[in-house]
């Protein structure tokens, strides 16, 4: 069986001359012997004098040693006038021998640019005429298939390919049939557009949810990374501000925080837990002492003075609620009016912190293990080490490539690997910009949080400090790293999950190895330990 391309298709349209097209595509294709090709619907752009003309080949057979066939398919009665023959249509007639002509020469000028030298022949098929003895000048008796010969169209076809012998560079050729080209993508472009498409396949959660009803006014949504939780929180507060109600989003993370005030509408109150803490905190009691024991007093004040709040809420959103103490839910639930919505968006494989976990009532519970944002190959990877349960569905456009794994066994091998993996990334063709190294470990243990710079770039990072209004200090940089602790909730087309280190992948692992590997939009390189890539290749053989 010969390879055809494009693949056919069930017809939009199927008129006689479409009917017959589609009959000697299926019959070239399924008699012909392996190794042959068979092109259809081949668009043409040359110019003659100056202008543009545009036409479409019919049909070109490529036999294995790269000779080409165009054959012109011409279905139906055609009109024998003074040697040359000619098709009727219904606004006006074609002829045929110049039409052909017209082919060829297109054809040449077009093998002759791309530097491909092989032999071109051409046929004309008349699958519904009979020639008899009529005398055709413009067109070589032997080089049509009337519908005498119309039975043994493939030995004929086989017969003249097989007498001419050609050393063409056949992918070359058969990228110039298919209208393919080498080119290089741009990362930048294909970044872009696959953040669009990406945005618009995860509306799902955001398009679905709020149309479920529910008589607590309590919904509950589990949701793997990449499904669409932050689009949804959106659509929730955009409804509510459209309805005039009050709403209020609180997450873990101040930098995802920080990433929905951006998006959401002013009207709406967005903070992180703690930001709510050190408000009343200094509402209340005075000036904050920004430490982890400082911060623990504040969240303690909030809660103890929690009954006692306005309940103002008509719409409450907490994101990222497998990290909140069950206490810190019930503070922020004494917001609420009667009759108020409250959403819980969690992921359970995103639990990064030993808190207890907590019950929501008669909550109405949404699962969804649809991942949008991670090529298909990092979801696979997942899957591979069974990271998650249940497994997640990759359904980004992008496939994206396996993930490279550089080991290290010390501080130094951790900074040379790092720095080679982002200088791979950097050769691919992202940018600096588009780069995140995401860190196994938090500020206090690493090596690479406290680092000024990683070989040439200088780091941009949380300096574990904060100004008097609780804002966290970057370092000038120009690389970001971050913790997966902080980083959770965000996302970058290149990731480097650097420093982990593990002796067995337990629970704790896989959910750091989890978070880091769904921060990535279109690739992700991994510099592990040697025992923690040791541990990742025995849960990989076990598959």
């Amino acid at each position: 069986m010969a390879a055809i391309s494009p693949a056919l298709i069930p017809p939009l349209r199927m008129d006689a001359g479409r009917y017959r097209e589609l009959e000697i595509l299926e019959c070239l294709r399924d008699h012909l012997p392996a190794g042959f090709e068979v092109f259809h619907n081949i668009a043409l752009h040359t110019i003659r004098g100056g202008r543009d003309c545009y036409g479409e080949i019919d049909v070109i057979v490529m036999s294995p040693d790269g000779v080409l066939l165009i054959m012109e398919v011409k279905a139906g009665p055609v009109l024998l006038r003074n040697g040359e023959i000619f098709k009727l249509y219904g606004d006006g007639e074609c002829d045929v021998a110049r039409q052909g002509r017209l082919q060829r020469v297109a054809m040449q000028n077009r093998l002759q640019e791309a530097g491909l030298q092989t032999t071109l022949q051409s046929c004309l098929v008349l699958p519904d005429y009979e020639l008899g003895n009529s005398q055709v000048i413009s067109i070589p008796r032997d080089r049509i298939i009337d519908a005498t010969r119309y039975g043994d169209m493939v030995s004929t076809v086989r017969n003249w390919l097989g007498a001419a012998h050609s050393k063409v560079d056949r992918d070359a050729l058969r990228r110039l049939l298919l209208n393919q080209f080498h080119v290089t993508p741009d990362l930048g472009v294909m970044r872009d557009q696959l953040r669009g498409t990406v945005r618009r396949l995860s509306d799902g959660l955001a398009t679905w949810v709020p149309r479920i009803e529910s008589p607590s006014g309590v919904f509950r949504v589990q949701a793997t990374a990449g499904s669409g939780k932050t689009q949804l929180a959106l659509q929730l507060l955009e409804g509510a501000v459209a309805e005039g109600l009050n709403a209020s989003y609180t997450c873990f993370n101040r930098t995802l925080a920080d990433h929905v005030r951006r998006l959401a509408s002013p009207k709406v109150q967005v903070v992180n837990y703690h930001e709510l803490c050190v408000e009343h905190y200094r509402r209340v009691h005075g000036e904050p002492d920004f430490s982890p024991q400082g911060f623990q007093r504040m969240a303690d004040a909030y809660l103890a003075a929690s009954e006692g709040f306005t309940r103002s809420l008509d719409l409450l959103v907490i994101d990222e609620a497998q990290d909140f103490d069950a206490g810190w839910v019930e503070s922020l639930c004494n917001r609420l009016k009667p009759g108020a919505r409250l959403y819980v968006l969690e992921d359970d494989a995103q639990r990064l912190y030993q808190h207890d976990g907590f019950e929501l009532g008669d909550a109405v519970t949404i699962r969804c293990s649809d991942n949008f944002r991670s090529p298909r190959v990092i979801c696979d990877v997942i899957n591979s080490l069974s990271l998650v349960q249940p497994p997640v569905r990759g359904l980004n456009p992008y496939p994206g490539q396996v993930p490279e794994i550089r080991t290290y066994g010390s501080d130094d091998e951790l900074l040379a690997r790092t720095q080679a993996a982002v200088a791979s990334l950097l050769t691919r063709g992202f940018a600096l910009d588009d780069i995140a190294v995401v860190c196994g470990r938090g500020r206090e243990r690493s090596v690479l949080l406290n680092r000024a710079g990683i070989g040439p770039w200088l780091t941009r990072r949380f300096t574990g400090e904060y100004d008097r209004n609780g804002e966290p200090r970057w370092s000038q940089g120009e690389l970001l790293v971050e913790s997966v602790y902080r980083y959770k909730g965000q996302s970058s087309p290149a990731v480097v999950v650097a420093e982990f280190d593990f002796a067995e992948l337990d629970d704790a692992a896989r959910r750091r190895l989890f978070v880091a590997l769904t921060r990535a939009q279109m690739t992700a390189e991994l510099v592990l330990s040697s025992r923690a890539e040791q541990c990742m290749s025995e849960a990989l053989a076990r598959d």
